[in-house]
């Protein structure tokens, strides 16, 4: 992937641009001002609206599969946001932070794209959390790694979000129904089921300039195809998209070093074999290749650059390439007193990354190993291989006692290597030494039984509660060798746990549109092995590691008021976490063991209103307040410390206008906010007694957005972070001992004017 760096061509393209967006902008906003007065009609954009039923003037009711049945998602007790397509479309959403500020409670650990920690209500311990808190699915199969030996707590995967019905994001434990690693709560996406009775197809093209760095694009397809009218359906779409970058690296002569190409489709057929039985098979595919972090080296007191702005320095490339792959088969049979569904997966995750850590290890090795100028890359292959197995029956809808049941299997296969390639700082070239090198090998089976039942006392009144039994065997071996280590050596280790998570929710509705509820839910994540050389058994480092749980206590409003005119959706919650996972240190020897313990509460709150037909204004508010509530010695953590990266406050404000041009066209101007708070930077195990973790300053960033729509084309202009405002995402030290210069900010994305044009058919 080129980094363009030919200044003519790059400078007449991002002119352009910029022009088109700012001229195409300026006559939408014309368009404004008188018929926001005299409006009288307005059609939905081809982007649409979130899935449901709509009448003229009111809001969209938003239907969803959160808790594995159909049901409109203000009825469901428990905290979620769901995203339609139309929404990601409007707002030029194709990756988690650009839709992170619409969900409440959302917050995203990350230093570059494909390297992404998802924290829902504070539950995480920062950046180097062993195990994802968050579960991701792709409709109803689970995506990732379920231990903590293949970086599932970075790992997360960025699905593009081409093709999709929705996004729906649980806040909360969801261990009843979805398991291991879903402590914060849930994202799943919700993909786009071919259509047997209509021909359809749908292509898209944009392009991107940021301010500071290059240019982007993206290109996307969709053809959907009945085969066999009612019967036979195939949906393919593909995209192909290149997000721009911004960081330079001077001492590598690389400019724009953080630019990531992303590519990948989905194929999914559906047989409607009888009025009962139906079968989808789906293939998902994504490709990422980065070529560098967000990062700019700061001085971790001022936080000022300390090479320049938006520069970093690095003495090696540091290439990330993650290739994704999904396979599912979800197979539905309806009994009429209850239906059954089957669905099988196959995911693989091949992930291969160089990181420089010359400047953390360099200044100790080099001196130590007489080799003056040392620079130090870190090689980290991971391959991961995931079946899993679910199978449930559930009864229909709208009983009086409603249930499900189901069971759960999983294998997973992950080889995690490491190495340490030492070359010259000066020349590049290699140093033929094995510093180090290793490989992480684990394979983990787990097995669950899963139920839950709604018993409605009256029509108002119901409870819903649930269970869920997960146990889990795991085998780990762990062959090394290198200078750093010794002689070549190979440790072996297994280990085996179970967890009991539960659900009680009751429920009180006022009438069809107004409901409180109260939840108490629990989640976990498995423990694992530790393997131990002889000198760390004797040390008393632990052999294994123990799950973690978490228990949440809530309370509810969900309302649409007004006529459909107004939706709200407001909890408080209180989080208790316990035997928290973490990479700790004993007697001086580092390993995974359980610490500490936390408390997270807060209240979220999320409203949509439509004052008058065509106008809608959307906005979210979060408080969180979460701290160690025990000591965790092994990174240096604190009763009443608070946890990494967590805002206190974070708020979203957005506005949309429709309205009718002409009788074939209609236009679109939009408008977001976003806020998010100051954070405490990450615990530090080996800092002084004095040190004081940096603060993360807060930020505000507004998007704008304008466009038309005739008959099948759409037209967008977008301007993402108008204000060109330097917000920072995630802070570390990247100096031995983690507490000293240089600190790496990662740098959310300038200031992005960008295009779109599609066509539907």
């Amino acid at each position: 992937m080129g980094n363009l760096d030919a200044p003519v061509p790059r400078n007449i393209a991002r002119e352009l641009l910029r022009w088109l967006a700012t001229g195409a902008s300026l006559a939408a906003l014309a368009c404004f001002l008188p018929l926001a007065v005299n409006a009288q009609s307005t059609v939905a954009s081809s982007a649409g609206q979130a899935e449901g039923t709509q009448s003229a003037g009111t809001l969209s009711e938003v239907v969803v599969t959160a808790q594995k049945r159909t049901e409109r998602a203000l009825t469901i007790p428990a905290s979620l946001t769901a995203l339609s397509e139309g929404e990601l479309t409007r707002t030029a959403a194709v990756r988690l932070a650009d839709y992170q500020a619409l969900v409440p409670g959302l917050e995203l650990v990350a230093d570059r794209e494909g390297q992404t920690q998802i924290v829902i209500r504070g539950i995480t311990t920062g950046q180097m959390t062993p195990n994802s808190t968050v579960g991701t699915y792709v409709d109803d199969a689970p995506y990732g790694s379920s231990t903590a030996f293949s970086l599932g707590g970075q790992l997360t995967p960025d699905i593009d979000p081409s093709d999709l019905q929705r996004i729906e994001v649980l806040r909360g434990p969801q261990g009843t129904l979805y398991g291991a690693s879903a402590l914060g709560g849930l994202v799943k996406y919700v993909t786009t089921p071919p259509d047997l009775e209509h021909y359809a197809a749908r292509v898209e093209m944009d392009g991107s300039s940021m301010d500071h760095g290059g240019i982007g694009y993206g290109v996307r397809g969709m053809a959907n195809l009945p085969l066999i009218n009612d019967t036979l359906g195939l949906r393919i779409s593909a995209f192909d998209r290149r997000d721009p970058g911004y960081i330079d690296n001077p001492q590598l002569g690389r400019s724009d070093v953080n630019s990531t190409h992303v590519d990948g489709g989905r194929a999914s057929l559906l047989w409607d074999a009888t009025p009962q039985l139906s079968v989808r098979l789906t293939a998902q595919l994504q490709d990422l290749k980065g070529s560098g972090s967000d990062d700019e080296d700061v001085d971790g007191t001022t936080l000022k650059p300390l090479y320049g702005n938006l520069e970093q320095r690095r003495y090696t490339n540091e290439p990330l390439d993650i290739r994704y792959r999904l396979y599912s088969a979800n197979v539905n049979y309806d009994m009429g007193w209850a239906a059954l569904t089957s669905i099988t997966s196959y995911g693989i995750q091949r992930e291969t990354q160089i990181a420089d850590l010359t400047d953390t290890y360099g200044p100790l090795l080099g001196p130590a190993l007489r080799i003056p100028g040392l620079g130090v890359a870190f090689v980290t292959p991971i391959d991961l291989d995931k079946i899993t197995e679910e199978f449930r029956v559930a009864s229909p809808t709208g009983m009086p006692f409603e249930w499900q049941a189901g069971a759960f299997f999983t294998h997973e296969k992950s080889s995690h290597g490491e190495r340490f390639d030492p070359f010259e700082i000066g020349t590049g070239a290699a140093i033929p030494v094995n510093l180090l090198s290793g490989f992480l090998l684990s394979r983990y089976t787990e097995y669950a039984g899963f139920g839950d039942v709604t018993y409605h006392f009256t029509r108002r009144f119901d409870v819903q509660g649930g269970l869920r039994y997960s146990t889990n065997g795991q085998a780990y071996s762990q062959p090394q060798s290198g200078l750093l280590i010794g002689a070549a050596s190979t440790l072996v280790a297994a280990s085996s746990d179970h967890s009991t998570t539960f659900l009680l929710t009751p429920r009180f509705s006022f009438d069809s549109n107004n409901m409180i509820y109260l939840r108490v839910a629990s989640g976990y994540r498995p423990g694992g092995p530790n393997p131990l050389t002889p000198k760390e058994a004797a040390a008393g480092v632990p052999t294994a590691f123990k799950p973690d749980t978490l228990t949440n206590y809530e309370i509810g409003y969900k309302a649409t008021l007004w006529q459909q005119r107004l939706t709200l959706d407001v909890a408080a919650f209180y989080i208790d976490w316990r035997n928290i996972q973490l990479q700790t240190a004993f007697d001086g020897f580092d390993a995974t063991g359980n610490g500490g313990s936390a408390r997270s509460d807060g209240v979220e709150a999320a409203a949509t209103f439509s004052p008058i037909q065509g106008l809608n204004f959307s906005g979210n508010v979060t408080y969180t307040s979460a701290e160690l509530t025990q000591n965790a010695g092994g990174i240096g953590g604190k009763s009443g410390d608070e946890l990494p990266n967590v805002p206190k406050w974070a708020a979203h404000l957005g506005a949309d206008y429709d309205f009718p041009i002409t009788a074939l066209s209609d236009g679109f101007v939009g408008a977001g906010v976003r806020y998010l708070g100051d954070r405490t930077s990450g615990f530090v195990g080996s800092a002084p007694v004095n040190y004081a973790r940096p603060v993360i300053p807060d930020y505000t960033a507004v998007d704008l957005r304008a466009g038309f729509i005739h008959q099948e084309w759409t037209v967008e202009v977008y301007a993402k972070n108008i204000g060109d405002v330097r917000g920072i995402n995630n802070l570390t030290s990247r100096a031995y001992g983690g507490y000293s210069n240089p600190y790496a900010a990662s740098i959310i994305p300038p200031r992005t004017i960008g295009i779109s044009v599609s066509a539907k058919y």
